[in-house]
Order: structure tokens, then C-alpha cells, then sequence
């Protein structure tokens, strides 16, 4: 299976489309500048745009609450984000209340994005056990997958908001923005965050290591998602990593409106195919995007129809994905 998925990347690399052909041109939803998946979105949509005749363009969002409904509709054709934030759409366990039912996965990271508490590295913080009276980030408007994972975190330790000082910010990067400003001692960060990465140059910041119990990973997938998992990132990774650190982590998907055409998925697959380690040596979270991960075997939104078909003609898809689609598309589990 992953012997013919590799040949087929190799042809598809020798196939790219010449330079001046025509090209269809679609939108990638994102999150803002500066965010990871801001980052590995950019970094997909070059490499479609590179191997394949669909050209990508990156419109950027608040958040996956604000582009949800935009890539529902049709009016936007893909985007990128976490599993978690994907099935809080597709589920309507969000702000909205919202299902957004058209949306569909094309193709998934393995645990390709890691999460924790970002604080000074020379700060009084150096556990998960000194947060108690820490001045906190909170709100992260169109992100509320980001709450969960705080409430989460305070309660793996025992803690509630009421155990803290919440300091309200309007996204990920503002977050880290009042770090550095001093105006919080405890934000929540990716594992790569080009913010993240800019605050170590110019305060130097870690990562605090999440104690890898099952407990711990019980409390995540209750408050966070079911895919949740904690999972460590190697000692400098990225910068703040410093030791190896226990973060939370998922899969990172990509996804397209259910009415996309299939041959537009089929040229975003190949597209993302023929770029191979190419691309995921662009950014940490992208490291998890071998072709053994693009079927994931935990799926929390179906996939489309034409992803379904590629993995198929590949040798990927087995009865269980299948049955997993089935599970999904009646609106429950396996």
C-alpha cells in the first residue's frame, strides 16, 4: 500500500504542471498571520499550487468558528484546521450551536499539532503545578477549542477560572502578545507558532510539560475532544521546547465542502501528494502528514467522496474507514 502511494507521488512529481498552463483557482480558509495553522495552510496551498493545475489561494479568518460556516455554505472551498475544531463544526458542539454538516475531510495530519501552556522561561512558572493565582489568557474569540483546552489544563491540576486571574485576549497571538508585554503570565501556544517562535528571541519562553497520565488524557478528551491525546515533543523541537515536554495533541486536517467537484479534491490530494517530505519539512505540524496518516483511523467528520475514492484506488481504504464513514454520516460513532 504505501509502496504504490509513494511510486504515485514520485510520477505525480515528474507530472507538475508546466509553467503558464491554466489553472483553477480556489480558496484555502486560515487562521490569521502568524498562527501555525496560518502557516501550515499557506505552506499546502503553495504546494497544490506547485504540482497540480488547481492554483490556492489563502484567505484568513479570525478562526475556524468564523470560516466554518463560509466553507459549509460553498462560498469558501477548503480550509484548514484541527480535528478538534472540525468536530466541534461538523458536531454543533460550538458558540453558534451550529452543524455544519457539509463539511468533509480531504485529507489528515497524525497528532501533527502540539498544544500546552506558554510562559516566560525564566519565569516563577515552571510547572503545571504553579498555576494556581497565575494570571491566565481566557475568551480567545473564534477559537473555542482553545477555552476547552485551558479549562482542561486548570483542571487536570485540580483548578478552576476561579483558581485564576483570566485575562481576556481576542486570539492566539494576542495571547502571546501579552506574555511578552507582561501583561499575563500564562498563554496557550502551538508547538512552532511563528509568535511563539519571535517571543523566545525576544523574552525567551517554554513550554510547560503536561504530567502523561492517563488520567491527564482522560480530562482532555472529556473537556476537549475524543481524539484528544497527549503525546512529547523531543527536546528542542521548536524553540521553547525545552526538555522533552508532554503537550496536548491531535490530528490536523484539511477539509473541503461536500460539493466540491471530485476532480478539485483529486488535484489538491495529488497536489499534496507529489510535494511529499518536501512539505512536511516546512513546519513541525506538518511532520505528521505522511501518506500513512492521510486515512486516519479516529475520523471525527466523514470524508468526501472523491478523497474516498483516491484512497481507495491507492489501497488505503479499508472496511473499518468504511464503516467509520457509515457511523458518521448517521450521525453517530462506530
Amino acid at each position: 500500500m504505501t509502496t504504490d502511494l509513494r511510486s504515485l507521488a514520485a510520477a505525480l512529481a515528474l507530472t507538475a504542471l508546466p509553467v503558464g498552463a491554466a489553472a483553477q483557482t480556489i480558496a484555502m480558509a486560515t487562521d490569521q498571520p502568524g498562527t501555525t495553522f496560518n502557516t501550515v495552510g499557506s505552506a499546502i496551498a503553495n504546494a497544490v499550487s506547485q504540482n497540480s493545475d488547481v492554483n490556492v489561494i489563502v484567505r484568513t479568518y479570525a478562526g475556524p468558528a468564523a470560516w466554518a460556516p463560509v466553507v459549509d455554505t460553498g462560498e469558501v472551498a477548503t480550509g484548514v484546521m484541527s480535528a478538534n475544531s472540525a468536530y466541534q463544526a461538523y458536531s454543533g458542539e460550538n458558540e453558534a450551536e451550529t452543524a455544519y454538516t457539509n463539511l468533509r475531510l480531504i485529507r489528515s495530519g497524525d497528532a501533527s499539532l502540539q498544544l500546552g501552556m506558554l510562559v516566560r522561561a525564566d519565569g516563577p512558572i515552571q510547572s503545571y503545578e504553579d498555576l494556581a493565582g497565575a494570571r491566565i489568557s481566557s475568551d480567545f474569540g473564534g477559537h473555542l477549542s482553545i477555552g476547552n483546552s485551558l479549562l482542561a489544563t486548570l483542571t487536570t491540576q485540580g483548578l478552576t477560572w476561579d483558581d485564576v486571574t483570566p485575562v481576556p485576549v481576542t486570539g492566539a497571538n494576542d495571547g502571546i502578545d501579552a506574555l511578552v508585554a507582561d501583561r499575563l503570565d500564562a498563554t496557550w501556544a502551538s508547538v512552532g507558532q511563528p509568535r511563539a517562535r519571535e517571543a523566545d528571541s525576544q523574552i525567551g519562553v517554554r513550554y510547560l510539560s503536561v504530567p502523561n497520565t492517563p488520567e491527564n488524557e482522560a480530562i482532555f478528551q472529556e473537556y476537549v475532544f475524543p481524539g484528544a491525546r497527549i503525546s512529547t515533543a523531543p527536546d528542542g523541537a521548536a524553540p521553547g521546547v525545552i526538555g522533552d515536554t508532554n503537550l496536548l495533541s491531535y490530528d490536523t486536517y484539511v477539509v473541503a465542502n461536500a460539493d466540491v467537484d471530485d476532480a478539485t479534491v483529486t488535484a489538491l490530494l495529488e497536489g499534496m501528494l507529489a510535494a511529499g517530505e518536501e512539505l512536511q519539512g516546512v513546519h513541525p505540524s506538518l511532520a505528521g502528514f505522511t501518506p500513512e496518516a492521510a486515512v486516519t483511523s479516529a475520523p471525527v467528520i466523514p470524508y468526501h467522496d472523491a478523497a474516498i475514492a483516491f484512497y481507495k484506488e491507492q489501497g488505503m481504504w479499508t472496511d473499518e474507514d468504511q464503516a467509520r464513514q457509515d457511523a458518521l454520516l448517521a450521525g453517530g460513532t462506530e
